[in-house]
């Protein structure tokens, strides 16, 4: 009997042991997940309770969460800390504290000038890439600032100043027998446009204007009057190489200026010295030092109707007469003549008109 009530009691005490373990178990976890859900929640909160000066508490409030209205705030004597609390007011009711609201302003990328601006080119510049800093055409540029820099704006010299208009159109000199009908007329404009564009001051019911006076013509344009080339005529060369009329690229590096309007050719720009070489074969018929603004030059004539310009080099290493084969080196890239920055000019002529070269080049 003894024995019997021994072993009922050892199983008794193991099954209770069991229990016991079994439920200590599933508290343990009930109690981690009521700690990751405390958490949780701690973490979605809007509002905490922070230490302010003097002891107090206060809330902070953050954006995007819903909270009750403050009225009658008024600011509290806190310790500077942006690091602490950056872009957050501090107001007085029960001492909330909540963060300052941050006005934000959309600014346009241009704003619209009132005013003519002379700038004053620097190395690297183009017409187009300083038309686009003002937001204005290339040709706006070109018309008013003479004849020179509208026959070659390619042709821009350090320290130059430019005269920028405020808006796309033509900058005139009022000359004898001009009349503002006669001015619209010549550059297609409105002559309501030029009367009431502010800069000009003209009087609206009766609008005057004297010889040498300067209009700004909105929206007004000019007709291009292409640039005279002229064509090799002379003997072609005995033994001297025809083009093969697949021209290939004249030196390495970025288009600094495209073939547009007003700048029949090419600027790639590059380092000093980079090679330059023969787009096709063909003959040298100009190599030297050009005065109206190329620089050292470089002119082949590929014998199919074709010539190529090669412009503003550091040195050339050919001579009129010589033949030469496509991919020759024929010079060195360079900044003369009238340029703001190493870089070859390149035209491809066909016929003596100047063409687009990216029409023919790989």
């Amino acid at each position: 009997m003894r024995n019997w009530v021994s072993g009922h009691t050892r199983k008794w005490l193991r099954a209770r042991w069991t229990d016991d373990l079994l439920r200590s178990r599933i508290a343990a976890h009930i109690a981690v997940i009521l700690l990751i859900a405390l958490v949780i929640v701690l973490a979605n909160r809007s509002l905490y309770m922070l230490p302010i000066a003097e002891g107090r508490l206060a809330r902070l409030i953050v954006p995007g969460q819903h909270t009750s209205a403050v009225s009658a705030a008024q600011p509290v004597d806190v310790e500077d800390d942006e690091n602490l609390l950056p872009n957050v007011s501090v107001v007085q009711d029960d001492a909330i504290l909540m963060r300052a609201a941050v006005p934000h302003t959309i600014m346009p990328a241009l704003r619209p000038r009132a005013e003519i601006t002379t700038y004053v080119v620097k190395p690297g510049d183009t017409i187009f890439g300083i038309a686009a800093q003002f937001g204005i055409k290339p040709e706006t540029i070109m018309w008013a600032n003479g004849r020179f820099v509208e026959d070659n704006p390619d042709l821009l010299r350090v320290g130059q100043e430019l005269i920028i208009l405020p808006v796309d159109g033509v900058y005139h000199q009022v000359g004898k027998g001009d009349t503002i009908e006669k001015i619209a007329a010549t550059f297609k404009a409105d002559p309501a446009a030029i009367i009431n564009y502010p800069l000009n001051n003209l009087d609206k019911d009766d609008p005057q204007i004297q010889v040498g006076q300067w209009l700004i013509v909105p929206g007004g344009t000019k007709p291009y009057v292409p640039r005279r080339v002229v064509a090799y005529e002379g003997p072609i060369p005995e033994g001297a190489n025809r083009g093969t009329g697949s021209f290939g690229w004249p030196a390495s590096g970025s288009i600094s200026q495209g073939y547009w309007g007003r700048h029949r050719a090419i600027d790639i720009g590059s380092w000093e010295g980079a090679p330059v070489t023969a787009a096709d074969s063909g003959f040298v018929v100009a190599a030297g030092w050009d005065g109206s603004g190329y620089g050292r030059m470089v002119l082949i004539d590929h014998g199919n109707g074709f010539q190529t310009l090669y412009a503003h080099l550091n040195v050339f290493y050919v001579k009129v007469g010589d033949s030469v084969a496509k991919g020759q080196k024929i010079g060195e890239v360079g900044a003369t003549g009238n340029a703001t920055g190493p870089h070859l000019h390149f035209e491809v002529r066909q016929n003596g008109v100047q063409r687009n070269p990216f029409g023919f080049l790989p």
